[in-house]
């Protein structure tokens, strides 16, 4: 699914840099260590690797909200997941709520 980046504001890289620094790199959903950019063991297939990319959510699934309080870092998976359960009636994940 493409992304429409007009729905994010100008600085969302940097944003986005922050959220996922703040979170040590981890997960906020269920703690795994994801990699930073430039790193990519050469031991993983692509979809491996790609799998273990750190991204932000938002939690109230508004792109405009950028707040950090409504921002976490969460692994490909659990974010997945948290759309999932967004759209879906059946809920897969139970996100922690802690804020950055």
């Amino acid at each position: 699914m493409p992304i429409d980046t007009s729905l994010y504001p100008e600085n969302w890289s940097s944003l986005a840099l922050s959220v996922k620094e703040a979170a040590d790199w981890r997960c906020q959903c269920c703690g795994k260590k994801c990699y930073k950019p430039g790193e990519r063991p050469e031991s993983l297939s692509r979809s491996q690797w790609t799998a273990d990319i750190l991204q932000v959510h938002h939690r109230n699934h508004d792109t405009t909200d950028n707040r950090l309080s409504n921002l976490m870092s969460v692994c490909s998976a659990c974010h997945l997941g948290l759309h999932r359960s967004k759209y879906s009636p059946v809920s897969v994940f139970s996100p922690t709520s802690s804020t950055t």
